[in-house]
């Protein structure tokens, strides 16, 4: 083998906690929130029903845009309601859909799974509603 080699010795390094309570320095700073959540015109189906979207925009406490973050929100129209989740997209956006007949439809978000940040539901909108005409 080989006689007389040398092991290195390899700095040691410690690694030191931040606290929960900061703000966090990687992409997103807390507390994330809605910055806009708004009623799209609504679109007719071929069967004479209504497809309803709602945007939902995800932004950081620093003003940038929130992608790949869940949404979880509650959407009730005049036949059902449901809790859906989606992802934002690379904008910080998401729509939710809901098909169904003329009437009354509202979307509350309910929580944004920030990936360990915060997130602040009175710092922006909650709730949308729309109400479409027969």
């Amino acid at each position: 083998m080989f006689r007389g080699a040398r092991r290195r010795r390899r700095p040691q390094l410690t690694l030191e906690r931040q606290p929960d309570g900061a703000p966090k320095a990687g992409l997103f700073t807390e507390p994330v929130r809605v910055t806009r959540l708004e009623p799209l015109d609504p679109e007719i189906m071929d069967d004479g029903r209504h497809r309803v979207t709602f945007q939902v925009e995800v932004k950081d406490a620093e003003g940038r845009r929130c992608s790949d973050l869940a949404v979880d929100a509650r959407l009730t129209g005049p036949e059902r309601a449901a809790t859906v989740q989606g992802t934002t997209d690379m904008f910080g956006r998401l729509r939710i859909r809901m098909t169904g007949p003329p009437g009354d439809y509202t979307l509350e978000v309910l929580d944004v799974a920030a990936k360990g940040l915060a997130f602040d539901r009175d710092a922006g909108p909650t709730t949308a509603a729309t109400v479409i005409e027969g």
